[in-house]
């Protein structure tokens, strides 16, 4: 009886392993526009995991001391941005909805939350810009 309840351990321990889905660098990667019209013209762009843009009110500038922790869920993605007359620095989260969706809470000098949270950052959801261009020729 024994030996039943330790392989249907192990076998459920080996199912879920199996199943449980790990984010990667890969799944983020790419420019990925703000969704919503008060936030309009915002975008982050990862290129890389050296090179990190982000635009806002028609400027774009390159996250500087970024990490990513995807070891945690949701994601811990910190980094800092040059202002015009200091450094700020942003702690966040990010949580990855599907290929083309991202929820994204921004905790900007304050403590982050361990999960999202309505009382403290700014919740924003990220969609994947669409990267493909057509051309078509009118005659």
């Amino acid at each position: 009886m024994r030996k039943i309840v330790l392989v249907a351990a192990v076998f459920s321990l080996l199912c879920t392993e199996g199943f449980t889905q790990s984010k990667c660098f890969k799944d983020i990667k790419g420019k990925w526009d703000i969704a919503g019209e008060q936030n309009e013209g915002v975008s982050l762009e990862i290129i890389d995991s050296s090179t990190i843009l982000l635009t806002y009110m028609g400027e774009t500038k390159k996250l500087i001391d970024h990490t990513i922790d995807f070891s945690k869920s949701p994601i811990w993605f910190d980094f800092s941005a040059e202002d015009t007359s200091s450094v700020v620095k942003v702690k966040s989260l990010l949580e990855i909805i599907n290929e083309g969706l991202i929820k994204w809470q921004l905790f900007v000098n304050e403590e982050r939350a361990n999960h999202f949270s309505s009382s403290k950052g700014e919740l924003l959801y990220l969609k994947r810009a669409n990267t493909n261009t057509v051309v078509a020729t009118i005659k």
